[in-house]
């Protein structure tokens, strides 16, 4: 199943797919009905080259696949416009963060910190410490 999810191409997909039938007939069934476009790569309806993938080079190829007809100047200069828009993007979205760690993180960090005053924390040695819930 998860070599299918991770296939590039539709015959690796088939050849997985087919390998799950004959192993689990019920896992098959059950992760077709769900539909492969949910969870397969090969049959995602969106381009999610920066989310699935964590090579470089299979993003940017990924971006490049209806410039590549271009002529070498043309072609150089899109890559150029592409990076400094995808620097560009990521420099405003950093210059942005108003904490040391992401939005998400921090958020996470907040709701802990609030669980945390509910919690008396006495040392028992060094390196041992007793923890009391106390929600007044």
């Amino acid at each position: 199943m998860d070599k299918a999810a991770r296939a590039y191409t539709e015959f690796k997909y088939n050849r997985y797919m087919g390998e799950l039938r004959n192993l689990h007939k019920n896992v098959f069934d059950y992760v077709e009905a769900t539909g492969p476009h949910k969870w397969s790569r090969v049959h995602c309806p969106q381009r999610k080259f920066r989310v699935m993938t964590t090579n470089v080079a299979e993003c940017i190829n990924s971006c490049l696949k209806f410039a590549r007809q271009l002529s070498m100047l043309t072609l150089a200069e899109f890559i150029r416009n592409m990076l400094q828009r995808w620097f560009h993007d990521r420099h405003r979205a950093a210059q942005s963060i108003r904490h040391q760690l992401t939005d998400a993180s921090h958020l996470v960090m907040l709701q802990r910190v609030e669980k945390c005053g509910y919690m008396t924390v006495n040392s028992v040695d060094w390196n041992i410490f007793s923890v009391k819930w106390s929600r007044k």
